[in-house]
């Protein structure tokens, strides 16, 4: 594994190069997951086309939701908010790992919204972190704890907000993204996701629990198999033209489930 000293030495652009080819290989995979490098230092953690501050930005995706499906109430207004913060750290995270084998610097992962949907980042050129899996998995399970952090922060002050709703959250996305990385990259095997599937937990300061929610994968494979069933409910159903997903806990085992996130996100 390269020293620290030895990654400050390596040259900018070679550096530059290794974030455009992970960039590449995140829109590749999700389109929609488009990143550039960041030049400056000291940017704003969430932006969008119009000059305004990060709060800013954080409320009016917040109303962007509760104007566009008030029928769904404030718990799913906030649920679909901080899924679309947090959702493209997540995978930015699997394809570093899993497809490039180097982690960049998660912890000033910044972002771009327009009109509803949080989608493009930036990243500074600072070297990667890179090693064995399980390396990896913890280094970036440390800077994904730091850039959620951020965004507690943040839409916590537009709307009141607390860890124990957000980390169940968080690791339901993040389980769900794994059980998919075999999908993603036939180099990586089901087996293999399912043993790290504890350690991003641990990484990331999540709770194993959910854990729970892991299904082993069948074989020879079956249509329709999720992988992992949620242990919180999205709350997407609540919507007009919403419907219960196909990992939802209240398709799977529990109604309850679905209950429970409702009063979590009450104030």
């Amino acid at each position: 594994m390269p020293t620290l000293e030895a990654l400050r030495g390596a040259p900018r652009d070679e550096i530059a190069a290794e974030h455009r080819a992970l960039f590449a290989a995140a829109a590749k995979l999700i389109p929609s997951l488009t990143g550039r490098i960041r030049e400056a230092e000291g940017s704003a953690l969430l932006t969008s086309s119009s000059p305004m501050a990060p709060a800013r930005v954080a409320a009016e995706l917040y109303a962007y939701w509760q104007q566009a499906h008030p029928e769904a109430g404030p718990a799913y207004w906030l649920t679909r908010s901080w899924s679309m913060l947090s959702w493209q750290s997540i995978y930015l995270a699997m394809v570093a790992v899993y497809r490039q084998g180097a982690v960049p610097a998660l912890d000033k992962l910044e972002l771009d919204y327009r009109e509803g949907l949080v989608s493009g980042m930036t990243l500074p050129v600072a070297p990667m972190i890179k090693g064995e899996t399980e390396t990896l998995i913890e280094a970036a399970g440390e800077r994904l704890q730091v850039h959620w952090q951020a965004l507690l922060a943040l839409l916590g002050g537009v709307q009141r907000l607390r860890p124990g709703f957000v980390c169940p959250l968080l690791a339901d996305d993040l389980l769900a993204a794994l059980v998919r990385v075999p999908a993603f990259f036939d180099e990586v095997s089901p087996a293999e996701v399912a043993t790290h599937a504890p350690h991003w937990l641990a990484a990331c300061g999540l709770p194993a629990e959910h854990l729970t929610g892991w299904q082993p994968a069948p074989w020879p494979p079956e249509a329709g198999f999720v992988g992992y069933v949620r242990q919180r409910c999205c709350l997407h159903y609540k919507r007009r033209d919403g419907a219960l997903c196909g990992n939802c806990p209240r398709r799977q085992h529990d109604k309850s489930v679905c209950a429970h996130a409702e009063v979590q996100a009450e104030p």
